[in-house]
Order: structure tokens, then sequence, then C-alpha cells
């Protein structure tokens, strides 16, 4: 499954042959019933998938929920989109997936007739099993007799369960006998009990340990030589973790559940350290966790001291547990902070890994500017490829820019050299390769300020063409920098009349920008275009109000020159600055504007309508995700999913 084009384009569409669950505790399960596959999801994820009941891509059911104000968490939507792929609950039109024929299963009983009686059997077979002592088989015979019971049990407790399956409206699939096990033994898929009721899938749930607590305690009673087989058994059925059926009756019914959107994550960007930390956090709050653990921990005991009577250990007997607690309770808990120290290592380990790797692409860059650049030989290859990976360059056709790269030059420059063949009358225009490049303006108080930062691979010496309501520029090197650089008139007279204004504007003055600001820090190198492309660059006046608290704003702002003030009610928020955007909580929320944003100077934004920003977050993830984490953080409370009184409307 290709994630990034299943998020982006695919079109899907809900199965043609769905079934769900009653809702418990706010869960349901959507069943596919042709492919036989199961997705335990909440009632509010049932609405979104129910957006597909007509074929439509993933960006259009986004805009759709964003519009009506039905937009979950996007982690959770992109989550929920790719587990119901996976399980063949949106298909793309037209595929069907194999088809899974359920058993013509005709026994049947309803699972309240024997729920009780099944409990019953259970709890007498643990009191036979701690009661009576069960002994090691003495002779081969011994040994073939408890299989045969373990074998009958099995048998039996499969057969029991898919009677009640079916007594309750469920499927049985796949009778069979597995003769590969040791003991052989006749199975039954049971896993469409996770449709029916509560009380009836613990029923289903409880019948295997029941008949094996039954087999165990019985044989211990009578025949302790054969109870040892049926003994591992019940113990093997009734462990706390890898699919205990017991462990699921611990679990089952309690409020507070996940749907399978919250867990065992397939989104990228939910498999990270920070996201599974979060799950944890969540996961020891609620008691169900804690309820496992004691669980697991009385589990652990009963077994150890089973196993001492069997083997006939006396250190494990009640009259020793006396002097042996304390030494027991610390192996215990020492297992258990043994357990957590180690999990959080693990974690730790990945966290510090992915921090990591971020730092050595940086420490890669600055070591190149520094140190490594200024020994490099850009040969007319080296200089054609530089050509071809330019935004503004790449353009042109393969020509031209083979034409470019042979007329190129190196030239290199210190630290903090003003480039005044570059700006503001520029002679010379050049292509980065290596370094970081400041553009400064001279404002009306004859102050110069910084308005953009240059680095590898953006042009400078045509900013006047790219901007000529500011056309005056003054460029400056920020660290060594090493340029290709071309004589102006030739890049005149070769590149520019092939080159719209538009195309000129946009990977000269925006893409550059774009890409150096927090926002853009995690987009996609095409998408950072595709906004470049759909922005415009507006100017407003001092004190002017770029839109107004409580009414509907139909643009997304980017500053991109000077400060703007926000203000709600009169009073002062902040001073955004260059790099920082607002606007988009209203668009994302549709609602209107929660403050005033107007500008502090004579300033310039990057502006994109409703429609195009829409279009352009549904299309995106990453900037999706991006812009619900900053817009949360600013609301002070997530910004998805929308509730009664998080937002105003007119």
């Amino acid at each position: 499954m290709d994630t990034n084009l299943t998020l982006s384009a695919q079109i899907l569409t809900l199965a043609p042959n769905l079934q769900h669950s009653e809702s418990i505790n706010g869960l349901l399960v959507v069943k596919n019933v042709s492919a036989k596959t199961y997705l335990k999801i909440t009632t509010a994820q049932w609405r979104i998938l129910r957006l597909f009941a007509e074929p439509r891509s993933v960006p259009t059911v986004l805009a759709q929920a964003l519009d009506e104000r039905l937009c979950l968490p996007l982690n959770e939507f992109f989550e929920l989109i790719l587990k119901a792929v996976r399980g063949h609950i949106l298909l793309e039109p037209g595929v069907e997936p194999e088809l899974v024929h359920a058993s013509n299963w005709r026994p049947a009983v309803r699972p309240k007739a024997v729920s009780k009686p099944l409990a019953a059997i259970f709890f007498v077979g643990i009191v036979l099993t701690l009661v009576y002592q069960p002994e090691l088989p003495l002779l081969v015979a011994d040994v073939g007799v408890g299989l045969l019971l373990v074998s009958a049990a099995l048998t039996f407790s499969a057969f029991l369960a898919a009677c009640m399956v079916r007594g309750a409206g469920g499927e049985v699939y796949r009778p069979h006998w597995q003769w590969l096990r040791l003991p052989p033994y006749f199975e039954v898929d049971t896993s469409d009990s996770v449709m029916l009721s509560t009380t009836d899938q613990q029923a289903v749930a409880m019948a295997r340990p029941a008949v094996i607590a039954a087999a165990a305690g019985l044989t211990a009673w009578l025949r302790p030589e054969w109870s040892c087989l049926p003994l591992i058994s019940l113990a093997i059925t009734l462990r706390p973790i890898l699919g205990g059926r017991f462990a699921a009756l611990v679990r089952l019914g309690r409020k507070g559940s996940l749907s399978d959107a919250d867990h065992a994550y397939i989104f990228p960007a939910n498999n990270r350290p920070r996201t599974r930390f979060r799950l944890l956090r969540r996961s020891l709050r609620h008691p169900d966790t804690w309820a496992l653990i004691s669980y697991g921990v009385a589990w652990t005991l009963a077994v150890i001291f089973v196993g001492s009577r069997v083997t006939n250990m006396p250190i494990w007997l009640f009259t020793s547990w006396e002097s042996e607690s304390v030494r027991l309770a610390a192996g215990i808990s020492s297992s258990l902070l043994a357990l957590g120290a180690g999990y959080g290592l693990w974690e730790l380990f990945l966290f510090v890994r992915e921090r990591a790797r971020a730092r050595r692409d940086t420490y890669r860059l600055w070591k190149t500017r520094w140190f490594t650049a200024k020994h490099l030989e850009y040969l007319e290859s080296h200089r054609l490829r530089a050509v071809t990976e330019s935004p503004l360059f790449r353009t042109l056709p393969p020509p031209e820019r083979q034409h470019l790269a042979r007329l190129m030059h190196v030239t290199r420059h210190g630290p903090w050299q003003s480039l005044p063949t570059h700006g503001p009358v520029a002679t010379e225009v050049s292509l980065i390769a290596s370094g970081t490049v400041g553009l400064y303006r001279q404002l009306a108080s004859g102050r110069t300020s910084r308005v953009q930062v240059l680095s590898e691979g953006d042009i400078i010496g045509l900013h006047d063409l790219a901007d000529p309501k500011q056309p005056r520029y003054l460029v400056r090197s920020l660290s060594p920098v090493t340029l290709l650089t071309l004589d102006r008139a030739a890049v005149e007279a070769i590149a520019i009349p092939r080159i719209t204004r538009a195309t000129l504007t946009d990977t000269v003055l925006k893409l550059p920008f774009l890409r150096r600001i927090s926002l853009c820090q995690n987009w996609h190198f095409q998408a950072i275009e595709r906004f470049a492309h759909l922005s415009t660059i507006t100017d407003y006046q001092a004190g002017s109000v770029i839109f107004p608290e409580n009414e509907f704003n139909e643009y997304f702002f980017i500053i991109f020159e000077q400060d703007a003030v926000v203000t709600r009610k009169g009073k002062r928020l902040a001073v955004i600055h260059a790099g920082d955007f607002f606007g988009e909580i209203g668009l994302l929320q549709n609602s209107a504007a929660n403050a005033q944003v107007a500008a502090r100077q004579d300033m310039r934004c990057l502006g994109i309508s409703r429609v195009e920003f829409l279009r352009f977050v549904t299309h995106n993830h990453t900037v999706a995700l991006e812009l619900e984490r900053v817009s949360s953080k600013r609301l002070g409370r997530p910004i998805f999913p929308l509730k009664k009184g998080n937002f105003r409307s007119t």
C-alpha cells in the first residue's frame, strides 16, 4: 500500500457487503462480510467512513469533513483511512478482495444459556486444581491419556464456542482438524464473535478456559498422574499475554477501550516515539492496564505454586511463603521494573536516533559550507546538474540549460561580504552552490533591514525582475559562499525570454522564503513549489486591518516582510513577524476569526484563497498535520474534533 498515493489521489469507496455491530462503550465493529475482515472504530470514525458511500478520494472527504465540522484529529483521520483500506472496508471501485465463505454450521446454542454454567465449571476446576495434589506422569500410558484429554477438551470447547457464535447470530469459519499439533484437535474460527454483544463475547471467550479447567481439576481429583498435561494446557490458555483468551475477559466491556485507529500505527507520522509515549501514558492512566498487570502477577504466582506442588519442591508450599514473602515481592517488583526500564530504554534509543538523524544532516550542511565547499571543483557536468536542479533554470529546454552551464564560472566569497555585482543594480546572476546569502533593503528611516535569506539552489541577481514593486535589494554573504556566476546580459538573452514573470517571482522570490520558514520545514519540496504558485504577494499600509475579528475570513496569510499586531476585543495579544502565519483556524474550522490582525508597519503578505487553501491542505497530509499542530498550540486545545462552543458563527 502506497501511503502517499492512498491519501492523495486514490479513489475509494465503502465495500459493498458491510455489517456493523451495536455500539458498545462508544465502539462498534465493522465487518466486510465477503473478505471476513474487521475494523473496530468509534461512532465518529464511522461517520467519516460513511462519507465514502460514493467513490471519492481522501482529499475530497477531508474537505467535506472540514466544511461540515466533522473532522477528526488528522493523525486519527489518516490512520483510520489506512486501516480501513488494509482491512478492505474501503476499496477501489471495481476491486474485490478474495472471497471467504462461512461454514454451514447448524448446531446452535444461546450464549446466555450456558454463560453461568461455564463460569461455575471454570471456578470449580480452578479450586480442584489448587486443592488436590497433581502428579507428574510416571508411565507412557499416563502421557497418552493426558494428551487425549487435552485433545478432547480443546475439541469440545471449540465445538461449544462455535455453537454459541451461531446461536448469537454470528458466522463460523474454517472448521478443521489440527493434525500437525500435539495433541491433534478440532479447531473452529470464531473470530466473528467480535460482532456480538459484550455478554455473548464473554461466554464465547470462556468456553475454552472453562472446559480445560474442568479437565485439569477433575483429573487432579480423580487421577493425579493424568493432570500434568491438562494443567500445562490450562496455564497456556490463561496466559496474560500473546493472545490469552482469559486475559481478553479482563479487558472486555471496560470503558475507554481503544479503536483500531488508536494503536498499532501504520500511518508514518504516528509511528514515532512521542506518539507511542503518549499512548503509553494513556494506558497507564487506564485501570484495565493495572488489572492486566495484576492478573499477570497472579498467573505467574499460580504457575509457580502449582509447578512446585507437581515437582514436590517445598520452598513454594504455603508454609514457606511467609518466610519468603519479602524476597518474592522484591523479585516480582524488580521484574516489573526491569520490564518498564527495558521499554523506556528502547523508546529513548528510538527518540535519540530520530533526533540524531536530523542533527546529522544539519552538521553535514554546516561542515560543507564552512570547510569543504572551498576545495570542490565544479566541472561542466557538475554545473549542468546544478542548473537542471534549479527550480528556475530547469524550466528551460535542455540546449539552453547546457549553454548556461558552459558560460558559468565559479566565484567564492568569504562570510559577511557585500556582493555589489548582484544588487541593487545587478550585473551578474549567480546560482548558489554552497553557503547562505542575505537580501537587505534600505528602509525609509535609512536603516538597512534583512528581508530574506537564500541558500543552496537559489538565484541572486534577478530580484529586480522578480519583484518590480521593490526592486532595490542589497546582497551580502552570511557564510562562505560558492557561486556559479553568469553575466546578467547572457541570462537576459538566453533564459529570461523563455521564463514567465509569474515563474520568475515564484522561484526567485517566494520559493526561497517558504523553504526557510518553520511552517514549511516538513513539507515536501513539491508542496512548497505548489504553494508558491498558488499564493500572491499583497502590500498593506501601516495600521490597515488585514481581517477583522468575528468575521469570516476568506484567505490564509503568511507574513512576507515586517510585522503585524494581533488583538482581541481591543487587547493586544501578540506581535507576529515575517514567516508567521494566520487565518488558518477560521478556514479549518469553518468559523469566524477569533482575533483581529492589523499591519504594524508597511508590510507584505503571501495570501491564498480559502478554496485553494483547503484544496492544497487536503491534498498534502504533511501540511495539514503541521497546520493542525500549530493551530492547536495557539488555541490551547486541539483544533479537531470541533465541539459545541468551540467556534463562532455569524
